[in-house]
């Protein structure tokens, strides 16, 4: 039985990031997004940091995008999920783009921005 979806951890996403940035094993990586995911709803910076940890161990730009692009689009129209959190705009996205480039995660920013641009046409 599988626990994804059900938060084991109450993680923070300082505490994700911590984890997952030294997990080698990726199935327990997601487990830990998934987590971080339901212990931090309105917390918009999560896909980020997946994103960034994705981009430590696999470097593959379709899943750094996906992650990404799952995140822009249920912040911009917060329903479902993030239906109590409010909408966070392109340029708080972009400025999470700044960031991850300034802690050297070059290929999480370039593909934000991309993403950025794509879900906000």
């Amino acid at each position: 039985m599988s626990n994804v979806g059900y938060p084991q951890t109450g993680l923070t996403a300082d505490d994700f990031y911590n984890k997952a940035v030294n997990q080698k094993d990726a199935s327990t990586r997601r487990r830990l997004f998934a987590d971080a995911r339901q212990s931090n709803l309105c917390t918009y910076q999560i896909y980020v940091l997946a994103a960034e940890v994705e981009e430590r161990w696999n470097q593959d730009i379709s899943r750094i995008k996906a992650i990404l692009e799952k995140g822009v689009r249920v912040f911009k129209n917060p329903a479902g999920q993030g239906a109590h959190c409010a909408e966070v705009s392109a340029t708080s996205w972009h400025q999470q783009a700044i960031e991850a480039e300034k802690r050297g995660h070059r290929k999480t920013a370039a593909a934000l921005k991309e993403v950025i641009d794509k879900v906000d046409k």
